[in-house]
């Protein structure tokens, strides 16, 4: 889980961010050495900031974050 050690967050949320991670980078094929797997992760832990827990959520928003 890669955002396992990330203070601030419960379980569930880290579960949900994960989800949306690993969904988005899936989506956007990015091998695990990928740079931009970092700018996903940062768009994820934002949008879980402002309160978002719903990984499906966090997916589309990412997406859209992201501008792909």
């Amino acid at each position: 889980m890669p955002f396992r050690d990330l203070e601030g967050f419960d379980d569930d949320t880290r579960r949900a961010m994960t989800q949306a991670f690993t969904a988005v980078c899936s989506r956007l094929s990015l091998e695990p050495d990928d740079p931009e797997r970092q700018e996903v992760a940062a768009q994820i832990i934002e949008l879980a900031s402002r309160g978002e827990r719903d990984p499906g959520k966090l997916f589309a928003l990412a997406m859209e974050v992201l501008d792909v």
